[in-house]
């Protein structure tokens, strides 16, 4: 039987998403003279061409684009795609940098850049990553099922979070898949590293965050008080647990 498994890619892959000419032309003449593979993209659509006939390893993304902005694209490639993503926009506030962090941003630089900030910022993200390797997003071991836990129920296939009063909040890919994983994992700690490795199928690093900023997103839309989590408890120093229900009644007790 025919090895069917992609080649591996000898350089990084790269695509500039910016509507730009200027900004794309400097940025593909300075990466690629570092050795990277450079590909260039105006707006959401042609940044999908791309994605859909080759492996990217990162992404660099205006905010301010024609059609779906710079978060919207970021969302959606957290969501869908295993990829670094640096966001590169003129914008100073730091609420952007906030909002496009919490989209699924590995690193935020703004206009104008120097360049060998924006060199080292792509080094560091392509190692926490491990965006060297073109294997695709593998799914989870399981078929999808619908899991119940705190008198709550979330439905894998649709991604749908029903809270106890009946509430119904729809989640991100990658925040359906940290949930479920929890759930099945309920009573037990589990890492940052063993929910970086399940979940996003990257390797862990002391300076990702990913996981840190998933679960404070994920608290927001499962908890009643997200700031006094009873379902997700942090564990100092470890990581993180899915409560039991006993033991929460017995600590309210």
């Amino acid at each position: 039987m025919p090895d069917t498994s992609p080649s591996p890619v000898k350089q990084p892959h790269i695509l500039v998403v910016e509507d730009d000419a200027f900004v794309r032309e400097v940025l593909e003449i300075y990466l690629k003279g570092e050795g990277y593979h450079v590909t260039l993209a105006r707006d959401g659509k042609e940044m999908r061409n791309v994605l859909s006939s080759e492996p990217v390893h990162l992404v660099i993304m205006d905010l301010r684009l024609p059609g779906e902005d710079g978060f919207a694209l970021t969302r959606y490639l957290r969501e869908q795609h295993s990829v670094g993503i640096i966001i590169l926009t003129t914008r100073n506030e730091t609420v952007d940098r906030v909002v496009g962090l919490e989209c699924g941003a590995d690193d935020y630089v703004t206009k104008p850049f120097e360049e060998r900030e924006l060199l080292a910022r792509i080094r560091s993200v392509l190692r926490r990553t491990g965006a060297v390797s073109d294997a695709p997003m593998r799914p989870l071991s399981h078929a999808p099922q619908t899991l119940t836990f705190h008198g709550c129920t979330l439905d894998e296939r649709a991604g749908l979070f029903r809270a106890r009063g009946g509430a119904e909040t729809l989640l991100t890919g990658n925040e359906c898949r940290l949930l479920a994983y929890l759930v099945r994992s309920a009573g037990d700690v589990k890492s940052r590293e063993d929910l970086m490795a399940a979940v996003l199928q990257k390797s862990w690093d002391p300076l990702d965050r990913s996981i840190d900023v998933l679960i404070t997103r994920l608290r927001h839309k499962i908890e009643t008080d997200s700031k006094r989590p009873v379902i997700i408890k942090t564990i100092r120093g470890t990581g993180y647990l899915l409560t039991l229900e006993t033991s929460v009644a017995e600590n309210a007790a």
